[in-house]
């Protein structure tokens, strides 16, 4: 498997769980927080997945 699909589905994945994680827990906890985290490094995966695959500056 390429490297951008794991980026993609990885980011994707933690995308999700961190939405989920937020969503079900209580407002500024520890739970809360990992969720913010897990969203973060999500998008960043997520795009870093697609940066891979285009020509940008190429």
């Amino acid at each position: 498997m390429e490297r951008f699909v794991r980026y993609v589905v990885g980011g994707g994945a933690a995308l999700v769980a961190g939405l989920w994680t937020v969503t079900l827990s209580e407002g500024q906890s520890l739970a809360w927080a990992a969720g913010a985290g897990l969203v973060l490094f999500g998008v960043a995966a997520l795009a870093g997945g697609i940066r891979r695959e285009l020509d940008v500056g190429r």
